[in-house]
């Protein structure tokens, strides 16, 4: 099975998303309080990125279930593949925690999207092929999430540091943040829709996949991981060392 085009677009469009908006809102992290990102249109285009980029990882756990099929590899192989993939994550998490610890000090990424990636990854890769644990998880954690949006008090005697993972209610300061609830949902959702992309092959016309501007998408959505990781430091680097001279010079204090 060759990798599908079509996805790796949607998470470049993805990409293009979460980087807007974080152009606004780390500045604004950072103290630089001009720089807004409380809008309406910046809120949308977060939404966009993040459901699009967990929608797709569940995507990605059926189309590296069908590889290893088609390879015809081994249960450990398939398990030993898998398993560096979390822990490649894992490192990528590691190094937001503390990236974001010297530069947020208690505001730090204490479980952000890499952290709930590589939980949620390992949580469901051995149950890809199994709908019924599948669907059981989504109807579950849907109830769960729609009586806590109607009672927000009925779990309040969770331990705060089982309700910040699980998503029960947010107690700690954090930069970023995704809980376990509502967004393994989406993952669920991306395992299903996977299955389908596998079996009916839906695809692009080609005069709209031909287009430069996807050939880019693309190409932008199959190195997400490292632009995302990369990004974080291109704009510390900005907004912390050249913004605060431009600032300074032109007055925007």
């Amino acid at each position: 099975m060759k990798r599908y085009e079509e996805v790796d677009i949607l998470k470049g469009i993805a990409v293009i998303c979460m980087i807007i908006f974080h152009l606004f809102y780390f500045p604004n992290q950072y103290g630089f309080k001009e720089i807004e990102y409380d809008n309406l249109p910046l809120k949308m285009t977060a939404k966009v990125a993040q459901v699009i980029f967990i929608t797709c990882v569940g995507i990605n756990l059926v189309f590296s279930y069908y590889i290893s099929k088609e390879k015809k590899e081994s249960s450990k192989e398939y398990l030993k593949t898998n398993i560096f993939r979390v822990l490649k994550l894992g490192i990528g998490a590691l190094f937001m925690t503390l990236f974001t610890y010297f530069v947020f000090g208690e505001k730090y990424v204490k479980f952000g999207i890499l952290h709930f990636i590589a939980f949620a990854s390992l949580l469901l890769f051995p149950y890809v092929d199994n709908m019924k644990v599948i669907y059981g998880i989504l109807t579950g954690v849907f109830i769960l999430w729609c009586m806590l949006k109607n009672n927000p008090g009925l779990f309040s005697s969770v331990p705060p540091k089982t309700a910040f993972l699980s998503g029960f209610y947010f107690n700690y300061p954090a930069v970023d943040h995704f809980p376990i609830m509502p967004w393994i949902i989406f993952i669920c959702l991306g395992i299903i829709i996977g299955h389908y992309i596998y079996k009916e092959r839906p695809t692009l016309p080609e005069s709209i996949k031909g287009k430069t501007i996807m050939g880019l998408l693309e190409k932008t959505g199959k190195y997400s991981f490292e632009i995302y990781i990369v990004h974080w430091l291109v704009i510390y680097l900005i907004f912390c060392i050249v913004y605060p001279k431009f600032r300074k010079s032109y007055s925007l204090e």
